[in-house]
């Protein structure tokens, strides 16, 4: 696997899939996040995936629903041949605040704060898949930021793309 190629339109491609309109109904909503995560496979052409594994609260449906979104990014990835590293919740908090049980608020204010925005990215979906790609990318040992808090040309581009500052 490049380094290269995850430091760069990989970094956007989660956050992207993430922004799925909360109105259209599940049914519609899994097959726009099938089309849209095999659209940006092909655009940008990653080597892996990286994917939060289901937390089951108390809310058997909300659960459900949950699972049958992550199943539909897990088939798009897997039918274009990429591995997948899954990442617990608190595995993803650890590796953003320092926290493992950390809010959602902390995480999106680190997210923040790791990538230089003036702001959380909206919707709030987009700033939890960039804390998974954040993730990934430093359990995997690559480097998002060269030299003193300067990012890569690459992922600057995409946040502009993918995030308001």
């Amino acid at each position: 696997m490049a380094s290269s190629n995850i430091a760069s339109a990989r970094l956007a491609m989660l956050p992207a899939a993430a922004s799925v309109r909360r109105k259209v109904s599940l049914r519609i909503g899994l097959v726009y996040m099938f089309d849209e995560m095999t659209r940006l496979i092909g655009e940008y052409a990653p080597d892996e995936g990286a994917i939060e594994t289901t937390f089951f609260g108390k809310d058997a449906t909300a659960a459900a629903k949950l699972g049958q979104a992550r199943g539909c990014l897990i088939v798009a990835l897997r039918k274009a041949g990429l591995p997948i590293a899954h990442y617990a919740p608190t595995v993803v908090k650890k590796s953003v605040t320092g926290n493992g049980q950390a809010t959602k608020q902390q995480v999106h204010f680190m997210v923040a704060r790791s990538l230089g925005l003036k702001e959380v990215p909206k919707p709030l979906d987009v700033s939890d898949a960039l804390a998974i790609a954040l993730c990934h990318t430093q359990r995997a040992g690559r480097v998002v930021c060269e030299g003193r808090g300067q990012r890569k040309p690459e992922i600057e581009a995409l946040l502009s793309r993918v995030v308001r500052r």
